[in-house]
């Protein structure tokens, strides 16, 4: 698996959603499908076409990322249209997948995301996987009667109160959430941190350079000392392309923390962060709220590392792992997709969601967005969904969010425990009343 990380290393230098805006070139990217559908029509009912778009960044520095999400996308519509197509009445929809590029560029995603519902008659929208550009997108979505659907990620959840929070909310219908928050999966991870580390109880705060990084470290301020913790030292935020980690890693560390948290981070930040607390003789636990492969992590960080946690999966640990995710991936090599792309919890997250929501849209018996996200608000029973993460999934977060649009899901905490091997440590179930 080192040598598979290495490659991946060396392949990207990704943000899952959750970077500023970069100036990158802009290269054209055709739009992906799944196969053509049929308009035949019999006693039984027509056959149809469904259009679902995604927007994803599939050129420039982030592209590896945005690309293995749009792999887990074509895998989703790929299960329900080989199992013929979503039941409506008496019709069937096969699904056809249109993904277009934004270059990490706002104003690429918002042309991209018109063209998706004025061309290709698109009824659903997946995306964008950066956080902040949810704000453009939303309104262009609302105002063509279409749904947006949050399959990948949300950084700070609606109760984390900053200017520009991105998450859904009763004023903004037709936007549900298909994902947990890094805040709402913290508590998990305190948990985990109480349960091994102990002594541990004096925690230093960073994450990538975005305005909802600061919100965290300040609602943190207030939650650890209810949790029996205290944040110690100040917000250390790094960008994206930041070429030294050391000077605030040890700016981190002259605060003589127990723990680190990288509340926000890229792909890369958890183990470069990692790397430059270790070199500098620190020995206690780093862990990460956001989806990701520990192993790849440890790898970023050197290799050879202990004491790493946090959100995600590692494909090293298969055997672990729900059926459903053993076979996504075995999906995954059959398609002969490339192996770099096949980035752990990436491809997996933008899957998961995807399929959720196809679910979502059986289950209400229409097509129609607005159908769909009134009757989203309504599947409430545990169990009403299938997930790769397991099972028990349903819809809440009314308390949460102002708004009954939050699938509340089982996920997992992955790390490197003192034995330095990768393992699936703990199945959790991310509740959002």
């Amino acid at each position: 698996m080192k040598t598979r990380g290495l490659a991946i290393l060396l392949a990207l230098v990704l943000v899952v959603g959750l970077v500023p805006v970069l100036a990158v070139a802009c290269a054209e990217e055709e739009t992906t499908t799944t196969a053509a559908p049929s308009t035949a029509t019999s006693a039984a009912g027509e056959v149809k076409e469904l259009v679902i778009g995604g927007d994803a960044f599939l050129t420039g520095p982030a592209a590896a990322g945005g690309m293995a999400c749009k792999r887990g996308w074509e895998l989703a519509t790929a299960k329900i249209n080989d199992a013929g197509g979503l039941k409506i009445g008496n019709d069937t929809y096969k699904i056809k997948l249109v993904v277009e590029d934004d270059a990490m560029s706002v104003d690429q995603a918002a042309t991209a995301v018109q063209k998706m519902i004025q061309q290709d008659g698109a009824k659903f929208i997946m995306g964008p996987l950066v956080d902040a550009f949810k704000n453009v997108i939303y309104p262009i979505c609302a105002e063509a009667g279409v749904m947006l659907a949050n399959v990948d990620t949300c950084n700070a959840s609606a109760k984390i109160k900053y200017e520009g929070n991105t998450d859904i909310s009763p004023e903004k219908p037709l936007f549900a959430r298909f994902h947990w928050a890094n805040d709402e999966m913290i508590p998990h991870l305190l948990d985990y941190l109480n349960e091994k580390y102990p002594q541990a109880k004096k925690i230093a705060v960073c994450g990538v350079t975005e305005a909802c990084t600061v919100a965290l470290f300040d609602w943190l301020g207030q939650y650890l000392p209810s949790r029996g913790l205290e944040r110690v030292g100040q917000l250390e935020q790094m960008a994206p392309d930041t070429a030294d980690y050391n000077p605030p890693v040890q700016r981190l560390l002259s605060a003589k923390p127990d723990a680190i948290l990288v509340a926000v981070s890229t792909p890369t930040t958890w183990g470069f962060v990692t790397k430059a607390a270790r070199e500098q003789g620190f020995k206690g636990p780093v862990m990460c709220a956001t989806h990701l492969d520990v192993e790849f992590a440890n790898t970023i960080a050197g290799g050879g590392n202990t004491d790493m946690f946090g959100a995600g999966v590692c494909l090293s640990d298969l055997e672990a792992l729900p059926q459903e995710m053993k076979d996504a991936h075995a999906e995954y090599q059959a398609k002969g997709y490339p192996a770099q792309d096949e980035i752990a919890d990436v491809y997996l997250v933008g899957y998961n969601g995807l399929w959720v929501l196809l679910q979502a849209i059986e289950k209400a018996q229409s097509v129609d967005p607005k159908v769909v996200y009134e009757a989203y608000q309504k599947m409430t029973q545990p169990g009403s969904f299938k997930t790769l993460w397991g099972e028990g999934a349903y819809v809440g977060g009314l308390e949460s969010t102002g708004v009954n649009a939050v699938l509340n899901e089982p996920y997992w905490i992955n790390a490197i425990g003192p034995d330095g091997v990768a393992k699936n440590v703990k199945q959790i179930f991310v509740k959002v009343p």
